[in-house]
């Protein structure tokens, strides 16, 4: 029998880091600007060749120490390798797609989703990206995999889908994606906790 995930004991054995004076928590910083002490490093951090693992930061934009502790936080807590938190869900999923995805890979997406969703594939990512964006019925999975095809990067659902509430099966709809060599993308901001 398979373990079950313990996210108490996923954070109980977690890094834990210190604030930045020695507190017990880690300090949240508010700045959006950092100071470069050293002015030869700039190319450098402007082109990403530095970042977070050598301690520096630039913008808070580009990345931020609070922003990567959360996202370590809440990859212990999923019990994932990694995670990162974005200032709205619409920035988490156009990052990720565009992250995915090259004019000409097709992405299959539920029609079933966030208005806001389903403009940004169609309008931006097939209207100016040129990728070959396929909306299906979620719910019926032999049109989903009849969409996939070798082109297919990404199979993007909701969860649970707002506002219509169409219920994804994700662990069928994972054997599709990855059947395709394709990564199944969830959204879950609508499912409860």
């Amino acid at each position: 029998m398979q373990e079950r995930f313990d996210p108490v004991a996923a954070m109980a054995n977690h890094r834990h880091d210190f604030g930045e004076y020695g507190g017990v928590n880690l300090s949240i910083e508010a700045s959006t600007t950092f100071t470069v002490l050293e002015a030869h490093t700039l190319p450098d951090l402007f082109h990403g060749y530095l970042g977070a693992q050598e301690g520096c930061f630039l913008y808070g934009r580009h990345i931020h120490p609070t922003v990567l502790a959360l996202g370590r936080e809440l990859a212990a807590m999923e019990g994932t390798e990694a995670g990162y938190a974005t200032a709205s869900g619409m920035g988490a999923i156009s990052a990720t797609l565009m992250q995915l995805l090259k004019p000409g890979d097709r992405l299959v997406m539920s029609r079933a989703v966030y208005g806001g969703t389903y403009a940004f594939a169609s309008r931006v990512l097939a209207g100016r990206f040129g990728i070959d964006v396929r909306f299906v019925d979620i719910a019926n999975l032999q049109e989903v995999r009849e969409a996939c095809r070798e082109s297919t990067r990404a199979l993007y659902v909701e969860t649970l889908s707002n506002p219509t509430l169409v219920l994804a099966d994700i662990p069928r709809l994972a054997e599709i994606a990855h059947g395709c060599g394709a990564r199944l993308v969830v959204d879950n901001t609508f499912a409860p906790l």
